[in-house]
């Protein structure tokens, strides 16, 4: 079928370009007519690999996609898309006559925006359509901030938020010697004065110390005597904020356990550093920022630390455990974070040990935790960990590819077992080859 060329009745240079990959020329007619009557630039296609060669020639503002293809399916075209940098922030809903949960789910963990069962109305695609543009126009800032830039010099960076000029001039000659002072909300601390309030730009992590003149009430933090001592109480503030996201020197030696434990692991030696990468490679793909990406790293390394307490012969047995031996290997969650317990700067990293197996429908163990109780970085391992143990040969069953791990992933998320995001991510790592 031709496509709408920009120029014709309804459509403006300007206007909003939209590929259709449906195989159905009667329904493609139907959809094209519909979108150019909305003032939009319409290029079809009757199959998947057209499709794919159309988002590459055209560059559209949005992928309308049929499941069912003659050559393909439409998740493997929408994984496709989403694994080219190029294509990857292209938003795509899916147009399918198949509405079972499993089907929407599975569609959605490929990365697609939306979904959308047929028969439909107009009223309701074109509302749709609107919100998931308005949503690729205005995008929402990341969850998390950026990693903080170091100053020319080199010293910490304070940021003022005291209104009071008086107060901001005493503040300034104190800690001037001290801290490189700037306007920059990435910056080491805020001092904020008495009755202001912390600017709205602050990154998330970035430790503030309230600056008052009177005595500071017992359950007050962070309020301190605007006097002689100020610099030094900023100073250990900021850099206890700095050594609280620098996990990596603290978890060294834990890190060499781990390593050493894992290189005796029943299923196969080197997993945790695999599923460490894999894990760092995926929240990449969502985004996160390098800090949270050291934590995810050094959580999923020392995941498996409590196994160092369990017998050494369960470790090393081939073949199947038995009811009580797999109840004892249950428990190295538990036991991994009491190990990491007395470590104070590995706190959070807590999380991922002890709950790597939970799952968002309570079915995990040990503690049967649901969707609202798991972080985003223990749901990053837990996939990790799943997806890397599937590719290796057991006692029980044979590794499987990429591909099919991937799918058994997501007929996991299809049971509401895994999060949808995250193992769209990882379909969207592997599809790219571990580029990222």
């Amino acid at each position: 079928m031709a496509a709408l060329a920009a120029g014709e009745p309804g459509v403006t240079a300007e206007a909003t370009k939209v590929v259709v990959v449906e195989d159905d020329p009667a329904s493609a007619d139907v959809l094209r007519r519909r979108l150019q009557a909305n003032g939009m630039h319409v290029d079809v296609a009757g199959d998947g690999v057209g499709g794919l060669r159309l988002v590459q020639e055209v560059r559209p503002d949005l992928v309308l996609l049929d499941v069912m293809l003659p050559d393909t399916d439409g998740y493997d075209v929408c994984l496709r898309i989403k694994s080219d940098p190029e294509t990857a922030d292209i938003p795509v809903i899916f147009l399918s006559a198949r509405g079972e949960v499993v089907d929407k789910v599975r569609g959605l963990s490929c990365g697609a925006a939306d979904y959308v069962t047929k028969p439909f109305q107009a009223a309701e695609l074109l509302a749709r359509i609107d919100a998931v543009l308005g949503q690729a126009r205005n995008p929402r800032a990341p969850r998390l901030a950026r990693p903080l830039e170091r100053s020319a010099s080199g010293r910490l960076v304070a940021r003022l938020a005291i209104a009071d000029q008086a107060l901001r001039e005493h503040v300034v000659a104190l800690v001037a010697p001290r801290f490189d002072l700037a306007t920059d909300p990435r910056a080491d601390i805020v001092l904020v004065g008495e009755r202001d309030e912390m600017p709205d730009d602050t990154p998330e992590g970035v430790p503030s110390l309230r600056i008052t003149a009177r005595t500071p009430r017992a359950d007050e933090a962070h309020v301190v005597t605007a006097d002689g001592h100020l610099a030094r109480i900023a100073e250990l503030v900021a850099r206890e904020q700095r050594l609280d996201h620098d996990l990596q020197a603290a978890a060294e030696a834990l890190i060499v356990l781990a390593s050493a434990i894992a290189s005796h692991d029943r299923p196969s030696p080197g997993h945790s550093e695999r599923v460490a990468s894999r894990a760092v490679q995926m929240a990449r793909v969502l985004g996160l920022d390098e800090s949270t990406r050291m934590t995810i790293r050094l959580g999923a390394l020392l995941k498996d630390v409590g196994n160092a307490r369990l017998p050494a012969g369960l470790l090393t047995k081939h073949g199947e455990l038995t009811s009580d031996e797999r109840a004892q290997l249950e428990r190295h969650p538990v036991l991994g974070e009491e190990v990491l317990a007395g470590f104070h700067r590995l706190h959070g990293l807590l999380p991922i040990v002890r709950h790597h197996h939970e799952r968002l429908d309570g079915t995990g163990y040990p503690d049967h935790l649901k969707a609202e109780q798991i972080p985003l970085e223990v749901r990053i391992v837990t996939v990790a960990d799943r997806f890397e143990a599937l590719l290796v040969d057991r006692a029980d069953r044979s590794g499987v590819s990429e591909a099919e791990a991937v799918r058994i992933l997501q007929a996991a998320v299809g049971r509401g077992e895994l999060d949808a995001a995250v193992v769209a991510a990882l379909a969207t790592q592997v599809r790219s080859g571990g580029a990222t």
